[in-house]
């Protein structure tokens, strides 16, 4: 019988093994989901990727870094979804998802750090990606 992951590492074992496509859509659209959310959370309404792009550029907090990372990975997510299969490793899927998650933690703590929930973690985002907040 089958066991449930009860980790993220676990999660992605599985999936990894199993369904690499299915990784990266997985985690593409939890990235996009959280993106479009940080939009909503600073003011920005449902309309095309490049208004939900401009809120990110705009957030002291997010960075190009950030930005250019997450743009990298819908590209990625993009040509699964929509190009001929030509497969994926593993490793390449496990890596796709474990930086999807690390973004969409981050966008989520930047969300906190804007509503005022937790100031302690603009300094935590600023060391994790030199480039967030040097704007």
């Amino acid at each position: 019988m089958h066991q449930p992951s009860t980790t993220f590492k676990e999660h992605i074992k599985v999936l990894a093994a199993e369904s690499t496509c299915a990784l990266v859509l997985e985690w593409g659209r939890r990235l996009e989901l959280a993106v479009k959310n940080f939009a909503r959370v600073v003011g920005v309404s449902e309309g095309p990727w490049r208004k939900y792009v401009e809120a990110l550029r705009n957030d002291p907090l997010v960075g190009e870094e950030i930005l250019s990372e997450i743009s990298r990975l819908r590209s990625r997510r993009n040509k699964v979804a929509h190009e001929t299969p030509r497969g994926m490793a593993a490793h390449d899927a496990t890596e796709f998802a474990r930086k999807a998650e690390e973004i969409v933690w981050l966008l989520g703590r930047v969300q906190d750090v804007r509503e005022g929930v937790d100031q302690t973690w603009s300094h935590f985002l600023e060391s994790s990606f030199p480039a967030s907040g040097n704007k």
